[in-house]
């Protein structure tokens, strides 16, 4: 007999207490509103794969009555009129709203939220949505939605041992995502979940066209949810990218790589080739470049929102956000130019590699290093670090979907990144679902307490 949505919710909830005093993933919790939404649940004896499921989103993405300030004390005062339509998709599909999690000031990565890592306490979760990643690890929340304008559901996901999921650009819709912490060209509203069919499921929800949303696209095929014993057993004819030796030599000069994290990445390639995967080096030059177009649009998008309240609300910003806030309304537009010519480039690049070798996806790490001590953690330098395989996906708006692939000999969660065509979420997650069901990566969970 299936579990009834008030006793998936009471084990939530009871996870949720015995965890949150150790790792802070929550804002706000709805005891009352959940608990009414779970009754009534069962009593209307419905089906479906997200029924009774609870799950929680970011603290940018707006539910109706409660605060969505973005973490940021300048935005204290704003209360959530109306659900975004993420949110309304998810509830009417019978998904249990609990509460909003933790995220980084304004989603920029330059203060030190109070969220902790479950694998080590003293290192970082990941972010910007970094309670998202924690609460699924930990089991206070079933899946969690977050936002993405570099990586920021992919790196808690790599950091916390969880998947995570950047759709298609213009695939899910963003309206209800507050404007005061959102770089719209760049931002996708993405899935954190235990497992890539979990993470499918949802995205089958949430995804498509809406008339509230003007960025979200009619797509050329279907989203469906993928089985949770996913769809094939192997990978033969999937052909997967790597990246040739130059690109790989220009990214780690950028970023010096951690041992442990490319020879988890190298087993997974090896998990890949049993499967019957081909593996075909190749180069993207435009790659390396990405980082500095990405903070140029997130840094000018984001300042727009508060071109006319850093005056008046000053005091409430942290001094590093403010600091970039007022710095970006000065960037040069030869600046901006650049940074366009950058996306254009990388767009095609990638696109070029998909078409030329007839990829399936390509394949790299998620990060190139792992969760970092916080004693020594300065956002305005770490943040950066992490963010060279991922953010260049913002920029073309392909889907990528970040899965565990294995442990540093210190027990720190190693991610997998696999970024597919545009729209082609569902295939892209069919091979990731794959490759999670070769491995056992994704079944360790933190001990906590």
């Amino acid at each position: 007999m299936p579990e009834s949505a008030v006793g998936r919710l009471d084990a939530v909830l009871r996870r949720l207490e015995e965890t949150e005093p150790i790792v802070h993933a929550y804002v706000d919790v709805d005891r009352e509103g959940a608990a009414a939404a779970a009754r009534r649940s069962d009593s209307a004896d419905a089906d479906g794969p997200l029924v009774g499921r609870p799950f929680a989103v970011k603290e940018v993405i707006s539910v109706a009555g409660l605060p969505a300030a973005g973490g940021s004390p300048a935005f204290a005062d704003h209360v959530a009129g109306n659900d975004a339509t993420v949110v309304d998709r998810l509830r009417s599909a019978g998904a249990i709203l609990v509460g909003t999690h933790t995220c980084h000031e304004l989603t920029c990565g330059l203060d030190e939220p109070p969220t902790r890592n479950p694998w080590a306490l003293d290192s970082y979760p990941g972010g910007s949505s970094a309670g998202g990643g924690v609460s699924v690890s930990v089991g206070s929340a079933a899946f969690a939605l977050g936002t993405d304008a570099a990586g920021s559901v992919r790196i808690p996901a790599a950091m916390t041992g969880v998947v995570g999921h950047k759709p298609t650009a213009g695939l899910v819709s963003s309206n209800g995502v507050v404007r005061h912490a959102t770089a719209p060209s760049i931002d996708n509203v993405g899935i954190l979940a235990r497992s890539v069919a979990d993470v499918s499921a949802v995205l089958a929800v949430i995804a498509g066209p809406d008339p509230a949303g003007a960025a979200t696209l009619w797509w050329p095929g279907d989203v469906r949810a993928i089985p949770p014993t996913g769809t094939r057993e192997h990978l033969g004819g999937v052909r997967f990218g790597i990246l040739g030796d130059a690109t790989r030599a220009a990214m780690d000069a950028r970023t010096p790589p951690e041992r442990e994290v490319w020879s988890s990445f190298d087993a997974a390639c090896e998990v890949l080739q049993s499967l019957g995967a081909v593996l075909v080096p190749l180069e993207i030059p435009a790659l390396e470049s990405a980082p500095d177009a990405i903070f140029t649009f997130f840094a000018t998008e984001l300042a727009a929102a508060h071109r006319h309240l850093l005056e008046s609300r000053a005091a409430g910003y942290h001094p590093g956000v403010l600091e970039m806030l007022v710095g970006a309304l000065s960037i040069p537009v030869s600046q901006v130019a650049e940074a366009v010519d950058v996306r254009g480039g990388l767009r095609g690049e990638v696109l070029g590699a998909f078409a030329d070798a007839r990829l399936n996806a390509l394949v790299t790490p998620t990060t190139p290093r792992v969760a970092m001590p916080l004693a020594s953690f300065d956002p305005a330098i770490e943040l950066g670090t992490l963010i060279p395989y991922t953010c260049p996906f913002n920029l073309t708006g392909h889907p990528a979907v970040s899965v565990p692939c294995g442990f540093t000999a210190s027990g720190l969660p190693i991610g997998l990144q696999l970024v597919g065509a545009p729209f082609e979420d569902a295939a892209l997650l069919e091979v990731a679902a794959v490759y999670e069901q070769a491995t056992t990566w994704h079944t360790y969970e933190p001990e906590v307490p």
